[in-house]
């Protein structure tokens, strides 16, 4: 890998490797050398890309959502539908988990990573202050546009998943949809979290990932913005917090499977036996029997990360 990296012309093929050979030798233990071999690799990554998260700007939109969502969206009138469970929060913090678990009951249908509600968004112009501003039949519509689409990729019924970590962005819009709608927020130890977003080869557009201490400015932006939420919608959003999870499951599935109004099922301990289709980075770990290897794991490289951790303390 190492060679294969001093004979790459181009950036992009070096974060490729560079990230494989982070990988390697974390799984060897050398993790100063393993540190450097990420560090190098998002260096890359960004050389490849034009795209730079902008601190100020993000900070800008995350006030415009809680500006354009002061208040709880009002109950809707007449029939209401089943709504889907969305589950949501930082990339990495466990939802990929969460779902799989949910989809080992056989009232679950497990959704994926669904880009519905951001196409709703995108379509609302300017958002947020358009939805902000939607009148009741506006909203209307647009649920009848996410139930469509959800009936085109699960024609079927039961309770459908939709796991993408970013809605967590759009509860706002999401609650004016479905103001019945159950939020199941996944959380885990900011410093693994962080780390294990800054040891993936990411998607260009989650570029605060890319360097430590934009990854930290987004966490305490994502945190604000989920307090705001939280204050809006107490008893309608329920965490699942990751290493609670693995130290000790059954009672932590049990209010995970309650909170969506479902009977327990030993089945939701056995989620790494699900036959359904993973298309995230967690594909391999929900595979596997819950362990707690990953909790913890900042420390093999906390000498590395001391403006991180620092950066963390005031979020």
């Amino acid at each position: 890998l190492r060679a294969a990296i001093a004979e790459a012309a181009d950036p992009a093929p070096r974060a490729d490797l560079g990230f494989a050979l982070g990988a390697a030798l974390d799984r060897l233990g050398a993790y100063d050398e393993a540190f450097a071999a990420y560090e190098a690799a998002n260096a890359a990554s960004r050389a490849s890309s034009p795209v730079r998260y902008d601190r100020a700007s993000h900070e800008r939109f995350v006030d415009r959502l809680i500006h354009a969502f002061p208040k709880p969206a009002q109950p809707r009138t007449g029939e209401v539908g089943e709504a889907p469970v969305f589950i949501c929060g930082m990339f990495r913090s466990g939802s990929t988990l969460a779902e799989q678990i949910l989809a080992r009951h056989e009232a679950v249908v497990p959704g994926g990573e669904l880009g519905l509600v951001p196409a709703l968004a995108a379509g609302l112009n300017p958002y947020p202050e358009a939805a902000g501003a939607a009148t009741p039949s506006t909203f209307a519509g647009l649920r009848a546009a996410y139930l469509a689409g959800l009936r085109r990729v699960h024609p079927g019924g039961g309770l459908v998943t939709d796991k993408r970590p970013d809605n967590f962005l759009h509860i706002g819009l999401i609650k004016s949809l479905f103001p019945e709608a159950r939020i199941v927020h996944t959380r885990r130890n900011p410093p693994d979290n962080l780390l294990s977003l800054y040891f993936l080869h990411l998607d260009p557009g989650m570029a605060y990932a890319q360097d430590l201490g934009d990854a930290a400015h987004w966490f305490g932006q994502y945190r604000r913005l989920m307090a705001h939420w939280r204050r809006l919608y107490p008893d309608d959003i329920h965490d699942v917090d990751y290493d609670a999870l693995v130290a000790d499951p059954r009672p932590n599935i049990e209010a995970l499977l309650d909170f969506c109004g479902l009977g327990w099922r030993d089945a939701c301990l056995t989620f790494h036996e699900a036959g359904n289709a993973v298309r995230t980075a967690s594909a391999a770990q929900v595979r596997e029997p819950l362990y707690r290897r990953s909790s913890g794991r900042w420390r093999h490289y906390e000498r590395h990360l001391g403006p991180m951790i620092e950066a963390l303390r005031s979020v």
